[in-house]
């Protein structure tokens, strides 16, 4: 007799209660979800749950060019038990958080980053690239002397408006009476 392999983490988080109403299948895998709660928090979700596209009335939804594992870790954290994340799956999940429309979910990878031992260039640059404002802010929070701006020029070369505004402001909030 052959044994059922055990679920994986990924899979008891998402495995199906009285509380789901909706399958997402990625890489032949299913994920238990509530349409309201998804709906609720992301327009993606929203739009294809709600609006007249066929994927409303199927029982099942593929979600295709994400990885399994990744994707059920993006949707854990909205809700009350959070699958564990991994300082190098970060990147991935801030690039599908604004894919699926999930600012909850950046929002909560960005608080990760922020706490984590991540440079603070390092910080910045996600922070930028996705546009993170809280992460940006906390990143330019670390820098406390004039040196630590010397980086900028090779870092920050192709940061956005927003960024190099918010790097500006925080140079002269603690430097500017120096130059005077």
């Amino acid at each position: 007799m052959s044994e059922t392999p055990a679920l994986s983490i990924y899979e008891k988080a998402f495995s199906q209660t009285d509380k789901t109403d909706a399958i997402l299948v990625v890489e032949g895998k299913k994920l238990h979800v509530n349409k309201a709660l998804l709906s609720c928090l992301s327009d993606y979700f929203d739009t294809l749950f709600n609006s007249n596209f066929k994927e409303k009335s199927m029982s099942e939804i593929e979600i295709k060019d994400v990885e399994f594992e990744d994707f059920a870790t993006l949707l854990s954290l909205i809700m009350p038990e959070a699958l564990p994340l991994e300082i190098e799956k970060c990147e991935k999940l801030l690039e599908l958080s604004d894919r699926f429309l999930l600012p909850v979910a950046k929002r909560h990878v960005a608080l990760f980053i922020a706490q984590s031992d991540m440079d603070k260039e390092e910080k910045l640059i996600i922070g930028d690239k996705f546009d993170a404002e809280f992460l940006v802010e906390h990143a330019l929070s670390r820098y406390r002397d004039k040196m630590d701006y010397m980086t900028m020029s090779v870092i920050g070369e192709n940061f956005s408006q927003k960024t190099k505004v918010a790097i500006f402001d925080d140079f002269f909030f603690h430097f500017g009476k120096d130059l005077l």
